[in-house]
């Protein structure tokens, strides 16, 4: 007796249909992607009961002709594709004809719809995807579908999914998106009756305030980047501007939301080390790119997405967060520095003019004491730490050949409440007879204007600039003073081991090795096959040369799931914690010379956060004093 039997059709539309609309959720975005590609400009979504009892969904497009208003909820009929080529160069959200015959088959539907040739709407009910009834009904252009009793005839589905006020949720994290991947779009979004969302599109500033708020949207960095035939732009958080998890990260390709651990792992890259300890960068990003160099036909959820060159795609995200970045850190400092005071400014003829009397005075300085270079080695020897020796020296040799600018002050009437007192200028020749002219950089700038009121705690340096207190942690600028100077010597000589570290991995191990066998030596790790699925690390850098390699071959084989390995991962955190255990401590006191050498390198590398995100300095401005002793209110 034959066991096998062809299923009936309204058995395995419900299977098929259970496949392609898992949750509330997965309808909503269906039929919204549907209003897209229809060249909606203008999308109401209602929602009640979870999902459960109705989902809404009106716009303003193309609408649907008579003549395909019953192929519409045939399964696979669809018009955004015609052949097999079509599925490379997509341009449109939904493609594969499964949604409305899908949600049809369980769920009750009425569709109203009006094409822009037409002068009268059509309104059909749809009962287990055929349509049952059909008249002629006074509308505007476009669609509104209505789905009531989603999941009716699968009762026991519903014991899988979350509570009602749960879908609502996910349907309301889904329209938040939505918002932020079309920015362009009008949208409308009511939950039970209460309007959660609204938007006019204009645009991504006014998207990102209707879903996060004034206060996200003031730390936000815009970001606008292109290479060659793609083009980058969105708003990323400030490096202070950090979450707690990923769900405040938004990615589009060509307007369609996507997840990709690739590129967020590039974005993730651009902040280090601006991003403390289990903390994430805020960020909604958009990318435009061909058609035919991204695949979106990878998963059934369309939320995943191929690149033609996906480094190429990773390189270009890693280099528009960073420019960003780099440009906020440049104006931070700008203004952290700056005077809140109006100021009146110096022509050029003052500044040339004061420049010639200063160095005129300095003709007749004498050279520095000789035995300055003794007392410097002095301080220099009872430096605990060799790492902070050795910053420190290079420093220490520059003081050597210094003067204090104190006399320079005195013959110019220069009061000294207007200069730090231990800021000196560098001779340029040991002479008596000066030939070059003084000239003064924004550091020197600085410096003048920079005065020390002393070290709180052993630990902040406070400062006084213009109209400003500003209290520097020690510790954590040295520490990133010493991350930056060991980061620029990359990976550092490569040296052989001893006794080569033998391992063994499973077969997509080995291969996932292979394959990044030359990034893993860029990062400073030199590894050699040696035998099937064995292999030896026979060299490291010289930076990585106390790195456990039991603890090196884990980290590996975890991060087999990365599309290419990051060879700079590697080594970055290995890299701040040499930095960190080098840098001078909390509770050490600082000299004259060394406040001067870590104020002048945060001044010149514009230092904002130590390498785990920590900020280096807080800043009160006068005004804010005053009004905390309320002298003014």
């Amino acid at each position: 007796m034959a066991e096998i039997k062809v299923l009936r059709p309204e058995i395995y539309n419900i299977i098929a249909a259970g496949e392609v609309i898992e949750k509330p959720i997965g309808a909503v975005k269906e039929l919204v992607e549907n209003s897209i590609d229809a060249g909606a400009t203008r999308i109401v979504i209602e929602v009640e009961g979870g999902g459960f009892d109705l989902i809404t969904i009106t716009d303003n497009g193309f609408g649907i002709h008579e003549d395909d208003l019953e192929l519409a909820f045939v399964k696979h009929a669809t018009s955004k594709i015609s052949n097999a080529d079509d599925l490379y160069a997509l341009q449109t959200l939904g493609f594969r004809g499964e949604a409305l015959p899908s949600i049809a088959a369980v769920s009750h539907v009425k569709l109203t719809t009006r094409p822009r040739s037409s002068d009268t709407g059509i309104c059909v009910n749809v009962e287990d995807g055929v349509v049952t009834n059909k008249e002629y009904v006074s509308c505007n252009v476009g669609t509104k579908i209505e789905v009531r009793g989603l999941f009716y005839n699968i009762p026991v589905k519903k014991n899988f999914f979350k509570t009602v006020s749960g879908e609502a949720a996910d349907i309301t994290k889904y329209v938040a998106r939505l918002i932020l991947t079309n920015p362009n779009l009008e949208i409308s979004y009511t939950l039970d009756g209460k309007l959660i969302y609204s938007t006019k599109g204009d645009g991504l500033k006014e998207a990102i305030y209707a879903v996060y708020g004034a206060d996200c949207l003031s730390n936000c960095l815009e970001v606008s980047f292109h290479r060659e035939d793609m083009r980058i732009f969105g708003y990323v958080g400030n490096p202070q501007y950090t979450k707690a998890n990923k769900s405040y990260q938004t990615l589009a390709v060509n307007g369609r939301y996507i997840i990709d651990q690739n590129i967020s792992g590039a974005i993730t890259r651009a902040f280090m080390p601006n991003l403390m300890t289990r903390q994430y960068p805020f960020y909604v990003l958009h990318l435009e790119i061909p058609s035919n160099r991204v695949d979106a036909n990878v998963h059934p959820k369309k939320m995943e997405v191929r690149f033609t060159n996906q480094n190429g795609v990773c390189s270009a995200f890693y280099r528009a967060v960073k420019d960003a970045l780099d440009n906020y850190v440049v104006s931070r400092m700008d203004s952290l520095f700056a005077s809140t005071r109006e100021q009146t400014p110096v022509s050029q003829s003052e500044q040339q003019a004061m420049l010639t009397q200063i160095n005129e005075v300095m003709k007749d300085i004498e050279p520095t004491n000789p035995d300055q270079k003794a007392d410097i080695e002095a301080i220099d020897e009872a430096t605990i730490l060799e790492d902070y020796r050795s910053s420190f020296d290079e420093f220490a040799k520059q003081i050597e050949q210094e003067v204090t600018v104190e006399k320079a002050r005195q013959a110019l009437g220069i009061e000294d409440d207007k200069h730090t007192k231990v800021r000196s200028v560098p001779l340029i020749e040991q002479t008596t007879q000066r030939e070059d002219p003084v000239s003064f950089s924004e550091t020197d700038t600085l410096f003048f204007k920079t005065r020390i009121l002393g070290i709180a705690f052993k630990t902040y340096l406070i400062l006084e600039i213009d109209d400003k207190v500003i209290l520097v942690d020690q510790h954590a600028a040295h520490e990133r003073i010493l991350f930056d100077k060991f980061m620029s010597r990359q990976t550092g000589a490569m040296q052989s081991v001893m006794f080569p570290y033998v391992f063994t991995v499973k077969d997509d191990e080995a291969l996932f090795i292979e394959e990044n066998i030359d990034n893993i030596l860029d990062a400073g790790i030199q590894i050699e096959p040696f035998g099937h699925n064995t292999f030896r690390i026979v060299a490291v850098s010289t930076l990585l040369a106390d790195t456990e390699m039991r603890d090196f071959v884990q980290f590996l084989v975890g991060s087999i799931d990365e599309y290419k390995l990051d060879d700079k991962k590697l080594i970055v955190e290995k890299i701040a914690r040499k930095a960190c255990k080098a840098a001078v401590k909390a509770g050490y006191l600082l000299n004259e010379y060394e406040i001067r050498y870590i104020l002048q390198e945060v001044y010149n590398n514009k230092i904002l956060q130590c390498p785990h995100g920590r900020p280096i300095t807080v800043v009160l401005t006068k005004t804010q004093i005053e009004k905390m002793f309320k002298r003014i209110v």
